[in-house]
């Protein structure tokens, strides 16, 4: 009899006790259930895997830089982002989309002396017109070099002068509060738009690539400057200059002269 109650016994105490709601309430189940909810956790309501991103992509994903592009240096005279006037536009063509009709064009001789020692005159043309934007006063001047007459002085008419180059001077109006300064345009505008600098002087913030080169500079604390010029243009009043006062380009010149004589 003793026998058989220590026998009931070892069977109480190593079989669990299931409640009426089937909750185990000696020893335990959950760690099967936690490992049978992870794996239903990873199944939505149709059956598909979940995707499990780990911390180390999200923070991944979190560290990718956006790149934002920057503009390119103006080709010209551009207005709201619209170029009106491409580099060696003629000047009758520039006069005819300037807003102002009572602008007057001023020509001027730069006078260059050569490596020669030939001191020549360079015509040259501007004109000069202002514009006024909610925000700012602005002082633009429309720079034009003539450079075939380098070639022939007949060459002198308005057709032959090209857009050379742009120089704007802009003042901030009052804007109350916030007041704009200029050192907040060069940094949310110019900086922002077109980046880091070739160059910082000290002054001008420089730019430029093939074709142009562009400057910005504070005057004041409510004044800028801006200069546009165009590499093309210089590059081709250069060429003229050594194709014409060089020692090869007086040589040439004279060659193609005495063609027309008989001997």
């Amino acid at each position: 009899m003793k026998k058989i109650i220590t026998y009931c016994l070892l069977i109480v105490t190593t079989v669990p006790v299931v409640a009426d709601d089937g909750l185990q309430l000696f020893g335990s189940k959950r760690g099967a259930e936690k490992e049978q909810a992870d794996k239903k956790s990873s199944f939505n309501q149709d059956g598909e895997v979940k995707q499990d991103f780990s911390s180390s992509e999200v923070s991944s994903r979190k560290n990718i830089e956006s790149v934002i592009p920057v503009k390119r240096i103006p080709g010209g005279w551009v207005f709201r982002d619209e170029l009106l006037a491409p580099w060696e536009s003629n000047l009758p063509a520039v006069l005819s989309i300037i807003p102002d009709t009572t602008v007057e064009v001023v020509y001027h001789d730069d006078n260059r002396t050569t490596r020669e020692g030939f001191v020549l005159p360079i015509k040259r043309a501007s004109v000069e017109f202002q514009y006024t934007s909610r925000l700012t006063h602005e002082l633009i001047m429309l720079d034009f070099v003539n450079v075939d007459f380098i070639y022939s002085t007949t060459n002198n008419n308005d057709s032959h002068f090209i857009l050379e180059g742009i120089v704007k001077k802009i003042k901030l109006k009052d804007t109350g509060f916030p007041q704009l300064a200029s050192s907040d345009i060069i940094k949310h505008k110019v900086l922002m738009e077109y980046g880091t600098p070739k160059e910082f002087d000290g002054v001008w913030h420089i730019y430029q690539d093939v074709n142009s080169t562009y400057k910005v500079r504070e005057l004041d604390e409510r004044n800028l400057k801006v200069e546009l010029k165009s590499l093309k243009v210089v590059d081709k009043l250069e060429k003229a200059i050594d194709d014409t006062y060089s020692k090869q380009g007086i040589e040439y010149k004279k060659r193609l002269m005495v063609q027309g004589i008989d001997i």
